[in-house]
């Protein structure tokens, strides 16, 4: 038999090319790892790079694009140079990761190498090296390890000077990615700045301040788009080139709880208690707030003259890699979800001083916003019963990124269902005499099988369907259909090396059997 290859993948001359073109660098800007050097005492090359495809090499893949053509789709434009684990990352959170980005990342990998032709290559640790001996230089005999003593001095003053500059703001300096960041916050309630935006017709930038004032929505303004004064810090941070402002509005803190509460309101179960951020504007305000170590989040939007919004959002990635049978928090994420399942509703109450518990938001399966509670109860069901496999095959499964398809959830239904107990019915129990195809073997005789037989029996196994788990193999199994004192007919002719159809009649004492077992008999 001949197998077909249904991947699109890339030519060797493809793959070269996209590695040299980024020097045989990882083209994620976060990571850039070299992929490729010498072996150990061995003449070779090791190498970790990947030709990773933008879009998905065959249906069913991360960010398929059903509109490329087969050339396009192996073609040196649809693929990044990538180490191994960026590779992986990408394809397990498409969301996060989609076209447009990947397509910037070899854009600006391809520039890097570029503009450093000829330069000299220095990792993270030569450089703290380096940094480290000229700041020991700096403080002459003290011991190495006050350097870091000297940066926050250094950022302190730093701090301090920039404070003289307008007392009526509270500053904090720190370094992320390497940059030097900012963060203001007004000492009193009422501080009045002038910021014109110097393009009228930029509806984007207008319209973010229209949001901040409004909904206290928080957005990035360049700086080289606007004018500002009314603060001798703010025009001196002005100054400063390719500086960025992030603004958002003053957030406080209040107590918050996630109840769930069963169909007929008789069990009511706090799920998590955390403290949410509260900010908003004149026509709308905001409450965001995450429990569970941040596995759950929530956004509660209300206002005069606009309907209570509510929103869960699950975050599972911080169990990806973590075995499925220890997973953090999933009793009670299991607990929550049988209640839901039994028409029960999911509620957020705000701890008021005045009123002391406030409901102000409620998922159910009457609300909009149900479609929260049906990805939920899928997720975990699912997990649960892979747990259920997991325990009986004696596997390690962990939890990877949940994408699977209707047909692999129906056979872990399945398979759970029969690790329980076998499945056993009668007649009654079925809505039809079943109907099955067999293929009768050379030397076949109607005489010697139970063909056209009454009161015989018969027994069919196969392997189960279900092959993976969280993209990791499970152990074969079989499953055995037995039938019972039935009678067997086939409208076809019976004869050797043909496929027939036939039909499994039973009656009052006929027996179907369903069931798991270790082997073929």
């Amino acid at each position: 038999m001949i197998k077909l290859n249904r991947r699109d993948d890339f030519k060797v001359t493809t793959k070269r090319l996209l590695a040299q073109n980024v020097g045989n660098l990882c083209s994620n800007p976060d990571c850039r790892v070299l992929t490729l050097g010498a072996k150990t005492e061995v003449l070779g090359s090791a190498g970790v790079g990947v030709a990773a495809h933008i879009t998905a090499a065959a249906i069913g893949g991360p960010r398929y694009d059903v509109r490329l053509t087969k050339d396009e789709r192996k073609g040196y434009q649809n693929g990044i140079w990538l180490c191994q684990n960026c590779a992986r990352i990408i394809d397990i959170d498409v969301l996060k990761y989609p076209i447009p980005l990947l397509e910037l990342w070899k854009k600006k990998a391809e520039k890097f190498s570029n503009n450093n032709i000829g330069k000299q290559l220095y990792d993270e640790a030569a450089v703290r090296k380096e940094v480290l001996k000229n700041t020991v230089e700096y403080i002459n005999d003290q011991s190495v390890s006050s350097s870091s003593k000297l940066v926050l001095e250094a950022l302190k003053l730093n701090e301090s000077n920039i404070t003289e500059l307008d007392p009526r703001f509270g500053i904090k300096t720190n370094i992320i990615n390497g940059e030097l960041s900012y963060i203001l916050e007004p000492k009193c309630a009422s501080i009045e700045l002038q910021v014109a935006v110097k393009d009228k017709k930029d509806h984007l930038l207008i319209n973010s301040f229209l949001k901040l004032a409004e909904e206290g929505r928080e957005f990035s303004i360049d700086l080289n788009k606007i004018n500002m004064c009314g603060s001798p810090l703010f025009e001196q941070l002005m100054t400063k080139p390719d500086a960025v402002f992030q603004v958002e509005a003053v957030k406080s803190k209040k107590k918050c709880h996630i109840y769930v509460t069963n169909k007929n309101k008789t069990v009511d179960y706090c799920l998590a208690s955390c403290d949410a951020l509260c900010y908003g504007g004149t026509k709308k305000s905001i409450i965001e707030g995450s429990a569970l170590a941040k596995l759950l989040s929530f956004s509660v939007e209300y206002g005069f003259d606009v309907d209570i919004q509510l929103a869960f959002t699950i975050h599972t990635k911080i169990w990806i890699g973590k075995r499925i049978d220890k997973l953090p928090y999933f009793p009670k994420l299991l607990k929550v979800v049988n209640m839901l399942s039994d028409l029960g509703e999911l509620r957020i109450v705000l701890d008021d001083p005045e009123c002391d518990e406030v409901p102000i938001g409620v998922v159910s399966h009457q609300t909009a916003n149900k479609s929260f509670i049906v990805k939920v109860t899928r997720l975990i069901k699912y997990i649960d019963k892979a747990r259920i496999v997991n325990e009986y095959f004696g596997l390690g499964l962990t939890y990877e990124y949940f994408n699977v398809k209707e047909e692999e959830i129906d056979a872990l239904d399945e398979l759970c269902d029969l690790i329980k107990s076998p499945v056993i019915k009668n007649r009654e129990q079925l809505e039809k005499n079943p109907n099955v195809k067999v293929l009768l073997k050379d030397g076949f005789r109607v005489d010697d099988s139970p063909i056209l037989a009454t009161n015989t029996s018969v027994r069919f196994e196969a392997e189960g369907s279900l092959k993976q788990l969280f993209n990791q193999e499970i152990p074969t199994y079989i499953i055995r259909q037995e039938f019972t004192n039935i009678t067997i007919s086939t409208p076809d002719e019976l004869s050797e090396n043909t496929e027939v159809e036939l039909e499994l009649q039973m009656n009052k004492v006929s027996k179907y059997i369903k069931s798991l077992v270790d082997k073929f008999s």
